[in-house]
């Protein structure tokens, strides 16, 4: 039921600066500044959890020119300013750390502005990753990497500010590599245009000329600078699609399947799922529906021949084999044409073959098609809270990786039961040099503002409630920072860094030193998402 998330004790509403409300009112209209107990709270929770602060006041600017306005102003009060785009952040990424703080809202910032000429498109800083993939479809073309599950609300702006993976990211990594340039308002209110597009009548059509200085706003959580446009170059939407699924009979195969997968460098998507996540889907693609599976095995061999030998061997051992199949991956290839999408699959099915069973691959189709789906997975399947955490490692260390990861769950097995805590995986490899290893915490809990808003309407009357549980919700928390120490161990980075991980922390001193000196330089009053990267995190940090 909306709004009946209780407040937490120790939240305050703190006051804005002198004379900024009137200020902010004038330049975008009371309708576009929200100061609603309500709504400054919303902003000031996220997917897992909500911060003690609440936002003095929620900015919608409608134009660059007014967001760059809004950053000069807030900076002339010396008003912090945290960035929001489409809110699907669960590592405090815009929670406020500063009383009179300013969340800005960039929903409204909605341009798109296509070059099919010179291969690029311009976006504005609210622009979705759903809305620019739809936008570009029908130009027959397509940004190299073109969103993660969440597209539907995440922003291009926040794949920059955060990187993002998923569909492209076999192919082409990781969101920020296939930015071209940026347009950032620093925190003075200056805008700054990155590569080709710094010169005089240039166009943006090139990152690189002299330092990468879009490179400084990438990652950057938003402590740097705020992204008002952003450019990324395209490619033609291939014309060629196949995909393949597998089941594995524990995660060691499953794992050591995937990054043997990732070095082959023909592979656009992927993921894999542990038990827990995969047992309903590999249930269903156990069913009496055989025809299912062989039809898809067929349509995707390289000829006709070929695929009625992969059907073969789908009949002889793929459906004895899902019923003790405990982690299931999923794969797609692309290409100018199905025989190229189909010559890459031959030669990815001849790595997993080794480790796995092929079963119907009717997951990593339906994702192709429907790629970005409404916002349920911030909820468990039961109406638990939900919270990821994750470790972009080497091929080299996946394996000792999830060997830790097992060793500390099975440590914490009593709790978790006690606690009513769960653990599931998510797997993905990036390109050929990294792999995705994260673990999602599953918990009962009573839901937040968050949820209370973001989940769809018509869906929440039927999730279950639980009451409050602080103990689960201490379990996940110390189990968390369990991780986060092999992280560490197991030498990982991290995407969506926000205010949890510990990227300062965890750096040489010279570079911790460097990325303070950079701070300084372009936000010298730590106004800019104070606490992001572990920069300024509070009035005297």
């Amino acid at each position: 039921m909306a709004g009946s998330h209780p407040a937490p004790a120790a939240a305050t509403t703190p006051d804005l600066a002198e004379g900024l409300l009137e200020a902010l009112e004038d330049l975008l209209g009371a309708e576009h500044l929200l100061t609603g107990e309500a709504d400054c709270r919303f902003y000031a929770t996220d997917i897992y959890r909500a911060s003690p602060l609440v936002f003095a006041a929620v900015a919608r600017p409608g134009s660059v020119d007014a967001l760059q306005a809004l950053v000069a102003l807030c900076a002339r009060h010396r008003a912090p300013m945290v960035v929001r785009g489409g809110g699907a952040s669960y590592t405090d990424a815009y929670l406020p750390t500063r009383p009179g703080s300013v969340c800005i809202d960039t929903s409204r910032l909605q341009g798109i502005e296509i070059n099919a000429e010179d291969m690029y498109v311009t976006v504005e800083a609210g622009v979705t990753w759903a809305a620019l993939h739809e936008a570009l479809a029908h130009h027959g073309l397509r940004t190299p990497f073109w969103g993660p599950f969440s597209g539907i609300a995440a922003t291009v702006a926040g794949g920059m500010s955060h990187y993002a993976v998923n569909y492209g990211s076999g192919t082409y990594g990781v969101s920020a590599e296939s930015l071209v340039q940026m347009d950032v308002i620093l925190a003075n209110g200056e805008l700054i245009r990155t590569g080709s597009a710094g010169a005089v009548g240039s166009l943006p059509h090139f990152r690189f000329y002299g330092p990468d200085l879009a490179g400084l706003f990438i990652g950057d959580a938003g402590a740097f600078g705020v992204k008002a446009r952003l450019t990324l170059r395209l490619v033609p939407q291939p014309r060629g699609f196949a995909a393949v699924s597998f089941g594995f009979p524990d995660g060691e195969r499953c794992l050591t399947a995937m990054t043997a997968a990732a070095r082959l460098g023909v592979v656009a998507q992927n993921f894999a799922m542990d038990p827990r996540q995969q047992k309903g889907a590999l249930d269903r693609m156990a069913s009496a529906n055989t025809w299912e599976a062989a039809r898809s095995v067929f349509r995707s061999a390289r000829h006709p021949l070929d695929g009625l030998l992969q059907v073969a061997r789908l009949a002889a051992g793929g459906r004895n084999f899902l019923r003790g199949a405990s982690y299931s991956a999923h794969f797609s290839t692309e290409g100018a044409s199905i025989a190229e999408a189909r010559e890459k699959l031959a030669v990815l099915r001849r790595v997993l073959r080794p480790h796995g069973a092929e079963v119907a691959a009717s997951i990593p189709t339906y994702f192709n098609a429907n790629p970005f789906l409404p916002l349920t997975p911030i909820l468990g399947p039961n109406g638990e809270r939900w919270k990821p955490t994750h470790a972009i490692l080497p091929l080299s260390r996946v394996l000792q990786h999830h060997a830790d990861v097992e060793a500390l769950v099975a440590e914490y097995a009593p709790q978790m039961a006690e606690h009513r805590v769960r653990l599931t995986r998510m797997l993905m490899f990036v390109s050929t040099h990294a792999f995705v290893y994260e673990p999602t915490f599953l918990w009962e809990d009573e839901l937040l503002a968050y949820h209370e808003r973001v989940y769809p309407a018509a869906l929440l009357p039927t999730v279950p409630r639980h009451p409050p549980n602080p103990g689960g919700r201490a379990l996940v928390a110390e189990m968390k920072d369990r991780l986060q120490a092999l992280c560490i161990a197991n030498g990982a980075s991290h995407l969506q860094v926000g205010k949890d991980y510990p990227y300062l922390a965890t750096r040489e001193p010279a570079l911790a030193a460097f990325v303070r000196q950079l701070k300084d330089r372009v936000d010298p009053d730590g106004l800019l998402n104070p606490g992001a990267l572990g920069l300024h995190p509070d009035a005297g940090g």
